[in-house]
């Protein structure tokens, strides 16, 4: 069996503010040291990991893992174990957050917002989402269809996605992710960015196109190795 690579899917991505900010997240550099290469038995794992999470809304003891593959999902910024047990496997977090998604009846929050926006993709599944303005903590709520793409409502006319580009370290969900965020408006989103240093970096995203960016970055991880879009 020979070691595989996850790659996003582009494959229905045009947009290039989108495509820009993928590649500015997803560096070529990243993606070869953290997805490539990974173990049949690493995938596995990770993917068993995933599929408890959106069946039962929690993972599984970390006992039915062996400690070296654990090891390599922990160095790949895949999966973390804190505390004895699996605290955070992307997109999905153990401990509440500002992104719920309910998925087949399952709730269980997401590390950030494009996570949240990506798990439709991934689960194939629709997905009903619920974030938090960190501006003025006010729920949006909204519906993305089993195609991973697709819209189905939203309680905000005009939602934002910050897609903040920063180091990420060997965690992502405490680097890069806390800047990954939901707002109610571009008026929100503005007044947070005024709170930030000068040098921060990121990119303004419609709600339509936060939904493409997560799916790009999220459908690859339950999908057969041969149903993967090549980069």
């Amino acid at each position: 069996m020979t070691a595989e690579t996850y790659f996003p899917d582009t494959s229905a991505l045009s947009d290039p503010d989108v495509l820009e900010a993928l590649s500015a997240l997803m560096t070529n550099a990243r993606l070869a040291a953290r997805w490539g290469g990974l173990s049949p038995a690493a995938r596995q794992a990770h993917q068993a990991i995933l599929q408890a999470f959106l069946a039962d809304g929690a993972p599984p003891p970390i006992s039915q893992f062996s400690a070296e593959t654990l090891a390599d999902l922990g160095r790949r910024d895949l999966v973390h174990v804190r505390g004895g047990e699996i605290a955070l496997a992307y997109p999905f977090s153990t401990r509440p957050t500002d992104f719920l998604v309910r998925v087949g009846g399952v709730k269980v929050h997401a590390i950030c917002a494009v996570d949240a926006l990506g798990t439709a993709a991934m689960a194939f599944e629709p997905a009903e989402v619920t974030c938090l303005c960190p501006t003025c903590r006010a729920r949006v709520s909204l519906k993305v269809l089993a195609d991973g793409l697709t819209l189905g409502h939203a309680s905000e006319p005009d939602p934002r996605i910050w897609t903040g580009v920063k180091d990420v370290g060997a965690c992502a969900a405490d680097s890069q992710c806390k800047s990954m965020l939901l707002f109610c408006s571009p008026d929100h989103l503005d007044a947070w960015k005024r709170s930030q240093p000068s040098s921060a970096r990121g990119f303004d995203l419609s709600l339509a196109q936060g939904v493409r960016l997560g799916a790009a970055i999220f459908r690859p991880f339950l999908q057969a190795p041969a149903e993967e879009a090549a980069p």
